[in-house]
């Protein structure tokens, strides 16, 4: 079921009280740790006047809670209620096969976990920033009260080189969509590459927000699947339309094409002009074992030594 809503025009924002512009909202769990703090050591040079890091916590140990915390502004547990319940049937499969469920499903609450914020920015924990400019444009374009997201889509990215690859990849997203939505919207969607959730920005007042929740509850009453959330706000974002598309560099998919190293020491979309990126996101299973021997890890994983006794095992994938 697609819900729809009445769009109105943009609220003047400059007359209301607010924290700080922009929230920049993690969700992790114990699974990722090592990767989150990555993230947060990327995060660093964030204006903290502009920005606040705010930390869902799905399940981190306390150690691991208490050695983030200096790198966080807000840290809030994950709650019963501000998250999306699939059927009860279902929720004993998700605790044994993806315990980290909860991560994907609070995601149409971030606003209410950190209320006070004008811009919500969401960044997966397997993230990490080489270039914060990237969230500075997705800032300009959410406060201009547009939806700003990644399509997983570039020259570098080889189901734009293959047509089996690429009647592959559309038979799959038809599929998954026809699955949560039907036919009708699969075959008007599933041609689409779909927009990764890895990062993705809205306004505290976006419509998109109860669309969000209210689809991605009625997605989930029977069935699950680990990108049921991506699959629900893309079909979201085509409904309401008001989206600005970055570039793949903002969200790079590194399971889909590694980056090379320039001379510079930035990591860089392997093709032609070789742009620099600004988000690298660590996609895939095995992030760790897959990621580190190339280096690709923030500041090339030396920072892993000083945690490795508060690592938990790492199952996400993403």
């Amino acid at each position: 079921m697609v819900r729809r809503v009445q769009l109105t025009s943009a609220r003047a924002m400059e007359t209301l009280p607010f924290e700080a512009e922009t929230a920049v909202v993690i969700c992790a769990d114990r699974g990722v740790f090592e990767l989150l703090v990555g993230l947060l050591l990327s995060l660093r040079p964030l204006d903290r006047r502009r920005y606040r890091v705010c930390l869902i916590d799905v399940g981190l140990t306390a150690a691991q809670r208490e050695h983030v915390a200096p790198l966080c502004d807000r840290i809030a547990p994950v709650r019963d209620d501000l998250v999306v319940w699939p059927h009860p049937q279902l929720v004993a499969q998700l605790d044994r096969q993806i315990p980290f469920w909860k991560a994907m499903l609070c995601r149409p609450f971030l606003r209410d976990y950190f209320p006070g914020f004008q811009c919500y920015l969401h960044l997966d924990a397997d993230i990490w920033v080489q270039n914060t400019a990237a969230l500075d444009a997705a800032v300009a374009g959410v406060r201009g009260g547009r939806a700003v997201i990644v399509p997983e889509a570039d020259a570098a990215y080889p189901f734009l080189a293959s047509h089996t690859a690429n009647a592959q990849s559309v038979a799959e997203r038809a599929k998954l969509i026809t699955r949560f939505f039907g036919e009708e919207i699969a075959a008007l969607a599933g041609s689409l590459p779909y927009y990764n959730l890895g990062f993705y920005g809205l306004r505290h007042d976006a419509p998109h927000w109860d669309l969000f929740r209210d689809s991605l509850r009625d997605a989930t009453r029977t069935t699950f699947h680990f990108l049921c959330e991506q699959i629900v706000l893309n079909i979201v974002m085509f409904q309401v339309r008001n989206t600005l598309l970055l570039p793949a560099t903002a969200n790079w998919m590194c399971s889909m094409a590694v980056p090379v190293r320039g001379a510079d020491g930035l990591w860089r979309s392997p093709v032609y002009p070789h742009t620099p990126i600004d988000l690298l996101h660590l996609t895939g299973t095995d992030k760790l074992e897959r990621y580190q021997p190339l280096g690709l890890l923030y500041d090339g994983g030396r920072y892993l030594e000083g945690i490795a006794h508060l690592a938990a095992p790492h199952a996400q994938v993403g």
